[in-house]
């Protein structure tokens, strides 16, 4: 006959009983199931723990499950935040990963909160993958109990603006389900819509549960209910709305004379900022648009520079708005839709009834270029400003290791400059860190971190990196961490650009590392050195089987630069790797490389 567990000597059965007399039956279930999670080393800590019930809410109406599919890691921030809001008042929320979400527990969901980013033009993040593939196939069961909502995170200078996002709201809504509330698409800047849309969601689920109609929630009150920051005591002074004005230690061409590139290397000084970061974390920049350009987007709309507008709570002059608050160099769908209500062009509507022509027409063009083509004498200085959108940050992969360099950051810049319909164009951010400020001068900045693109906690993990120009940045961060770490696992780096003599970025750096073992194998493909041009992915592919081989002893793989002319090339090459050297079909050799990305063994950094 089983007996009960007799307890260990250092607790005492009269004190435990002391401490939970006044507990409810619901509130010793949650204790009971919380000390069986710590004893058993599950997963209870990505549970938020719930607080007692309110009277009146029954613990079915409470059950919340909160589901992010995150790229960088955002996605996880809003889903913990939630789950920190949801506790608050008094419901029980589950925060789950889409990458370890089993597919059949979907039909048994009640109240669903969707967090999701979406990838480049309308692609799910790896860890949505899967999600986001059997909700859209005929395996999908019907969800009439299901109540929902989602919130989309993406980036509006993409064509398919949060697409994925779009598709899991659309399919849960055909699959039966009920929206809690409509979706919500944040862009960029997306921490404000994030915590009104938290606020609103949690006020409708309690308020349906309770039988109450709470206050409704306004954009004044509900980002302070639920701040980006409510579970985080250790929050950086310095951050997007607030960066830290970093003087610029060193600024260094690395490009030698006649590249066709221009890259710079940049030290910052952080001294006093607090801010910290980890190999694979980006550095924000927050830029300022050339005033050539400014006077450009002037001329073209006919407008005074000094005439008064209104952004957010500040009032300028039009010029000082367009230089610093509005983003002029990038042209996107949503401010061509604004600007179609001010302009009645028929060719302008017919762009944008068309996707197959709105896209080569975005491309390469800028506002002054908008503004040229299609004239209207409806545009004021305050339509102009609201009409544009806000000037976003520009986010480089962090070059430098703390451990090597304390109180500073180093960025690998590349300056972005071209000509296109009849006019030079510069990168915003880009130009302004190659040409206006120098040595001595300040740029405004924060840490954005990356969750998804870092070292291995295991110092003996082998990693394999694949950069290709300015994807360099992070890998030179990862092998000085791995030195002052002493990490035993080894590093080994293909990296490749146009041309050895003027394009081999850090090349002193990469030798030393080799000589004294901080990397173990270096392997460069400059493209056109040679008559037949030479890429990182056919390296991969003429190392094929020592590529194969780390893999097979738990290397994690890093791949970082262009995702259309690197990210794609170098997963089919892994592929065509994975396939002769195990023997394997294509079908399963895809396979094989589906699983390190869903493990995350196989991490990217592409832009």
């Amino acid at each position: 006959m089983p007996t009960l567990p007799i307890l260990p000597p250092a607790l005492d059965e009269a004190q435990l009983q002391h401490l939970t007399a006044n507990l409810s039956a619901n509130q010793l279930l949650w204790l009971s199931g919380y000390f069986y999670g710590q004893a058993t080393g599950g997963t209870q800590a990505a549970t938020a723990p719930a607080a007692a019930p309110e009277a009146g809410i029954s613990p079915t109406a409470q059950k919340l499950t909160i589901l992010y599919g995150s790229h960088t890691g955002n996605g996880k921030k809003i889903a913990q935040q939630a789950a920190e809001a949801a506790k608050q008042r008094g419901l029980s929320a589950e925060v789950r990963d889409m990458n370890d979400y089993s597919t059949r527990q979907l039909a048994q969901e009640q109240n669903l909160l969707v967090i999701v980013s979406t990838h480049g033009e309308g692609e799910p993040p790896i860890s949505a993958e899967e999600l986001h593939q059997f909700i859209g196939s005929g395996r999908a069961p019907k969800l009439p109990k299901l109540r929902f909502a989602v919130l989309a995170l993406g980036d509006s200078s993409y064509l398919h603006f949060c697409q994925t996002g779009k598709d899991f709201d659309q399919r849960l809504s055909e699959l039966g389900g009920t929206r809690l509330l409509d979706r919500v698409d944040t862009d960029v800047d997306y921490q404000s819509a994030a915590s009104e849309w938290i606020a609103a969601v949690l006020e409708k689920i309690a308020g349906d549960a309770t039988g109450k109609t709470e206050a409704s929630v306004t954009s004044g009150t509900s980002a302070a209910a639920v701040s980006p920051q409510a579970a985080d005591t250790t929050v950086p002074a310095f951050t997007r709305d607030n960066p830290w004005p970093a003087r610029v230690l060193e600024s260094i061409q690395l490009n030698g004379r006649g590249s066709t590139k221009e890259t710079y290397h940049l030290e910052l000084d952080l001294a006093g900022s607090g801010l910290r970061f980890a190999p694979g974390d980006a550095l924000a920049v927050r830029p300022r648009n050339h005033d050539p350009l400014v006077e450009e987007v002037l001329r073209a709309a006919r407008l005074s520079d000094s005439a008064p507008v209104q952004v957010g709570a500040e009032n300028l002059p039009l010029a000082a708005a367009l230089a610093s608050r509005r983003e002029l160099t990038v042209l996107t769908r949503d401010v061509l839709e604004r600007y179609a209500a001010l302009a009645p062009h028929a060719e302008l509507h017919g762009l944008l009834a068309d996707t197959t022509r709105l896209q080569p027409y975005l491309y390469g063009r800028d506002v002054a270029d908008l503004l040229t083509d299609f004239p209207t004498d409806q545009l004021t200085a305050q339509l102009l400003a609201d009409t544009l959108r806000p000037l976003p940050s520009r986010a480089y992969s962090i070059a430098s290791s703390l451990l090597a360099h304390p109180d500073e950051v180093h960025l690998t810049v590349g300056a972005v400059r071209y000509e296109a319909h009849g006019r030079r164009k510069h990168g915003v951010c880009s130009s302004f860190l190659a040409d206006r400020v120098a040595v001595g001068d300040e740029a405004r900045v924060f840490v954005e971190h990356n969750e998804y693109f870092k070292l291995p906690q295991n110092q003996s993990t082998d990693i394999i990196m694949i950069g290709a120009g300015t994807g360099i940045a992070p890998f030179r961060a990862f092998v000085e961490e791995r030195v002052e770490l002493g990490a035993s696992g080894r590093n080994w780096l293909l990296f490749g650009n146009p041309h050895f003599t003027t394009d081999f970025l850090y090349q002193a750096e990469w030798q030393q590392h080799l000589k004294r073992g901080g990397l173990a194998k270096l392997d460069v493909a400059f493209s056109r050195d040679q008559a037949e041009k030479i890429y990182v992915q056919d390296q991969l592919l003429e190392n094929s089987r020592d590529v194969f081989g780390w893999l097979e002893n738990g290397a994690q793989f890093y791949v970082c630069g262009d995702k259309n002319r690197l990210g794609g090339a170098v997963q089919t090459a892994l592929t065509q790797v994975v396939q002769k050297e195990a023997g394997l079909s294509a079908d399963d050799a895809a396979t094989y490389v589906k699983n390190l990305r869903k493990q995350r063994r196989y991490l990217e950094d592409v832009y």
